[in-house]
């Protein structure tokens, strides 16, 4: 099985989207504030302008709503174009789900050989008659991928924000709450070099900032299970035994839970003043020009 990827994203120089709303919601941390396509049936394009050549070998969009099996995307990017070479031709945007599930939220995953580029355009489709497609965040960058893959006793968890409490009377006081996964692996075997590496990224990280974990990134069922959205916690010093043994525990928990509520863009409020005008010591106030 393929190692165990990380990715922190590159930033945008620059970022778009043709048509929709909310695009500036695809590069915040909350993956409940979405970009709202405004139509289906035809490709929307998500351009990201790195502002100088950047290497790129994985492109994620993350917590897609809506999205049904025929909905498809493309990856295309250039040194001074959106169009010169393709990254990935169309294929279908949801990653596989698990045998006998069909998530309401999915995510959109590529990874392969490191392509050199400024430009990188993604164009998402939703077939016709379906409902607009909604997506939480997209990150594209170079990922880290150990020597040697995650040590085994490595497993998920679930956690529940909800509370479960016993009343004086002997009843049971319930209030729901959120749940979401939690993950836990280790990283052994480690070179200077991958310490290092790890270490600034636990700089740049910290437990606030977003990044992207995949326990197995080869494409098959199950994958959806397999990729982590979310910020690092429990923070951990390496263990050094000697140069070549060098051991790090790490641990993750998502962001985003089946039973998220979206926060779509809204258009803001219109201001409207009606009844007499206004008067200061006989000078009328006026707003605006």
């Amino acid at each position: 099985m393929p190692n165990i990827l990380m990715l922190v994203p590159t930033t945008p120089n620059d970022f778009a989207a043709s048509r929709g709303s909310g695009a500036a919601n695809l590069l915040t941390p909350d993956p409940r504030e979405v970009w709202q396509d405004s139509a289906v049936g035809s490709a929307a394009t998500l351009d990201i302008d790195f502002g100088v050549a950047t290497a790129i070998d994985t492109v994620f969009l993350g917590c897609i709503w809506n999205a049904v099996a025929g909905a498809t995307w493309t990856i295309s990017g250039g040194l001074a174009g959106y169009g010169e070479f393709t990254i990935q031709a169309a294929s279908a945007l949801r990653v596989a789900d698990r045998a006998g599930r069909t998530s309401a939220m999915s995510h959109a995953f590529w990874h392969g050989d490191d392509v050199l580029a400024r430009y990188v355009r993604i164009a998402v489709t939703q077939p016709a008659g379906e409902a607009a497609l909604a997506i939480g965040a997209l990150l594209a960058g170079l990922s880290f991928v150990p020597m040697f893959n995650q040590e085994w006793g490595a497993g998920r968890g679930v956690k529940d924000t909800g509370t479960f409490t016993r009343l004086p009377t002997g009843g049971i006081s319930v209030v729901e709450g959120a749940r979401y996964g939690s993950y836990r692996w280790t990283l052994g075997d480690l070179t200077t070099a991958e310490a290092d590496y790890l270490y600034d990224l636990q700089l740049d990280r910290g437990e606030t900032r977003p990044m992207l974990v995949v326990e197995d990134p080869g494409a098959g069922a199950g994958l959806r299970s397999r990729i982590h959205y979310g910020g690092l916690v429990s923070l951990r010093a390496f263990e050094r035994r000697n140069p070549a043994q060098t051991r790090w525990e790490f641990q993750i928990e998502d962001w985003s839970t089946e039973g998220d509520v979206l926060c779509p863009p809204a258009a803001p409020p219109v201001l409207t003043l009606t009844g007499e005008p206004l008067s200061l010591g006989g000078e009328i106030l006026t707003i605006g020009a």
